[in-house]
């Protein structure tokens, strides 16, 4: 894994944990730690997946940067 996905993981990681966090402790229920590990897992590769659709689509529109309008189609994608 390169240095930037390390980062992003350790980042994604570090916010899934925290919201985790928040939300057992407003429910009072516990979550495993094999719990947030597998949502980390989760949210990253979604994170990666929509990544790739962003830049298809705004390759397919001639473009090399992203813009709102990618955001838009891969909303409407699903």
């Amino acid at each position: 894994m390169s240095d930037i996905s390390t980062q992003l993981k350790s980042s994604v990681y570090l916010n899934v944990a925290k919201m985790v966090e928040e939300q057992c402790s407003e429910l009072g229920v516990a979550a495993s730690p094999s719990f947030v590990a597998s949502l980390v897992e989760l949210v990253y590769n979604q994170l990666l997946l929509l990544g790739e659709d962003l830049e298809l689509f705004a390759g397919h529109a001639g473009r090399s940067t992203v813009n709102s309008s990618d955001v838009y189609m891969v909303t409407r994608k699903e």
